[in-house]
């Protein structure tokens, strides 16, 4: 009988990004031979965030025939509803469900459908805001009493594109590549950052000091991009290039460049999912070249919900497929989404013993021994449900998602942490607008396990779930310096473990800082009646505003300075008033992107 089912639609199929109004899409179930009572029919969708929380559905309905429907489910509305499917200690659905697939109603035949009769499904469709995520509507039956859903037809593709072109990037590697040079990728984008394929020209390339190798201008080639390899910074001090498109009247400006020192600013996404997590999108080698070839990251690694058996084989298999020392560094990583806590784990090498088989999703992840090859980032500490330690399958199923991070079990493997990420900025309790805490209040920041004796540096992270590395819709998010020897895994994930990195809100600038003569992320002894002092070196993707020194949850010195670069050396701090104090240095530029640099702490000798 279901051989004879036939799928028909009307309406749009192929979206654009940045058109974010509701769209009909009517899908119809012929039943030329009717349907029987106790069938149930459910559509769903192939990829997580082709689908959003803007759909519509009408209550679906028969016409051309008699029979009678009921509703069993519609569209979900929170992260529990979409991926329902099995309960876990983490929200319920990262096991259970199909992977990506997602749910979008269930309706019971509760009075059979007559022959000739059809089923009317009438969504309003609201495609995702990233281009390059596309799904299908798959329709399924079940027969009475039977356990499995069949397929129906073919599946009904919804494309997804970049919207009208708006915006031009320039980006320059802040460090050299083996080689001792550097590369400049410029593409236009839509409102969204959706590069555009289509994109052609000669875009003018003009930098503000000396510069070898930089022609006057390039030509965009067949995906959209323009590239100019091994160009070589001969300036002292910072060199920011200019990119315009007289045409269209778009400029852009790259970030700080300078000659390298002992260590290289390298910078990095590593925090964002593909569809090897449940509740992601976008093919993971996508996201890598996105990564490479647009963003022109130094790092990355995709960190999937404990993406197990085959999942974990393709994420190793991945990495060792883009990973190009002292060009390309890429790290073999996944997040452990547990119930008192999420964190991210990055391993040395894939041989590592930290895969995804050391999920504990009752636990929080500080209580689990991790290897030492291992360094485990928590992140969104203070966000989530404040829930008791032990109490989290009282609230299981009712929209719980996680608690706070319980900063009551060290581990010594926690050797940094996800200060900023596109839900904010998490680095004290007190909501703060100027800084970006928009979630808190709830006793785990950052501050707050520093207070307890927590040695972190700072990292940043996207959580993009479409497989975007560095970027939410519109803006940038995210971004981490590794201040590593060289581009290579060793060394990038070396400078992890030394706490040798710091974090900016999404955009590369490059900072040095030290407290008398420590670098950031180090530990050292004060000696009585010792002087505090501090020097910075900031390079900013804007004029830098604000420049704050804070120690022990304080604001002990700040200037305003309004500069593109500013240069502090041997700047008064006060002395620690107990046994230990730490000192960490955040900005602010102008146009609203931060950076917050990793500690120093001092203890006295």
């Amino acid at each position: 009988m279901y051989e004879q089912l036939e799928i028909h639609y009307e309406g749009q199929t192929e979206f654009i990004a940045t058109d974010q109004e509701r769209k009909p899409l009517q899908l119809f179930v012929a039943c030329p031979a009717g349907l029987e009572a106790g069938a149930d029919v459910r559509v769903s969708i192939s990829s997580f965030h082709s689908y959003s929380r803007k759909w519509t559905l009408e209550d679906p309905f028969v016409e051309g025939g008699e029979g009678v429907v009921v509703l069993g489910h519609g569209l979900a509305r929170d992260w529990t509803d979409m991926t329902r499917g099995g309960d876990g200690p983490a929200g319920g659905g990262l096991v259970g469900r199909p992977l990506n697939e997602l749910y979008l109603c269930t309706i019971q035949v509760t009075k059979s459908l007559s022959a000739g009769a059809r089923l009317v499904f009438p969504f309003g469709v609201v495609p995702s805001a990233h281009a390059d995520i596309s799904g299908a509507l798959q329709v399924r039956v079940r027969r009475p009493e039977a356990e499995i859903f069949e397929k129906v037809g073919d599946p009904i593709p919804l494309s997804n594109a970049p919207g009208i072109l708006t915006r031009l990037e320039g980006r320059i590697s802040a460090t050299t590549d083996a080689e001792g040079k550097r590369r400049v990728v410029v593409y236009a984008t839509d409102d969204h950052i959706n590069p555009i394929p289509s994109y052609r020209g000669t875009v003018t390339l003009q930098a503000d000091g000396a510069v070898v190798g930089l022609p006057d201008e390039v030509v965009i080639g067949a995906d959209g991009r323009g590239v100019v390899e091994g160009i070589a910074v001969q300036a002292d001090g910072p060199v920011r290039i200019t990119v315009r498109d007289v045409e269209r009247d778009l400029e852009a400006q790259s970030g700080p460049a300078q000659a390298v020192g002992e260590r290289g600013h390298y910078f990095g996404g590593i925090h964002f999912h593909t569809r090897l997590s449940v509740d992601g999108d976008r093919e993971p080698r996508a996201a890598y070249a996105y990564a490479r070839d647009f963003l022109n990251l130094d790092v990355i690694a995709m960190t999937d919900h404990a993406p197990i058996g085959p999942g974990w084989a393709e994420c190793l298999a991945v990495n060792e497929e883009f990973y190009e020392p002292g060009r390309f560094v890429t790290i073999p990583a996944w997040e452990s989404s547990n119930a008192y806590g999420h964190a991210n784990l990055y391993l040395r090498t894939p041989e590592v013993d930290g895969g995804t088989w050391h999920w504990k999703p009752d636990l929080c992840p500080s209580e689990v021994t991790w290897d030492e090859d291992v360094v485990m980032v928590p992140h969104h500490p203070n966000c989530g449900q404040p829930i008791e330690y032990g109490k989290h399958r009282e609230v299981m199923g009712k929209t719980f998602y996680w608690s706070q991070y319980h900063w009551e079990f060290p581990n010594k493997r926690a050797r940094l942490v996800e200060i900023v990420q596109g839900r904010g900025n998490f680095e004290a309790d007190a909501l703060d607008d100027y800084w970006g805490i928009r979630l808190g209040e709830l006793g785990a920041s950052v501050q707050d396990a520093f207070a307890q004796g927590w040695r972190l540096g700072f990292v940043a992270g996207t959580d993009n779930h479409q497989g975007h590395p560095t970027q939410n819709p519109g803006g940038y998010v995210g971004m981490t310096c590794f201040r590593a020897t060289e581009l290579t895994r060793e060394a990038v994930w070396q400078a992890m473990d030394e706490r040798w990195t710091y974090a900016t809100s999404g955009v590369p600038i490059v900072c040095d800082y030290a407290v008398n003569g420590i670098r950031s992320g180090a530990e050292g002894a004060l000696a009585e009646g010792e002087q505090m002092h501090f020097s910075a070196s900031l390079h900013g993707t804007a004029p830098i505003e604000r420049v704050e020194i804070i120690a022990n949850g304080q604001c002990v010195w700040q200037d305003a300075p309004n500069a593109w670069d500013v240069e502090i050396d041997g700047a008064e701090l006060p002395a620690p008033e107990g046994a230990w104090t730490y000192y960490y240095l955040r900005l602010r530029q102008q146009d609203g992107h931060r950076a917050w640099l990793s500690p120093v702490w001092l203890d006295r000798g």
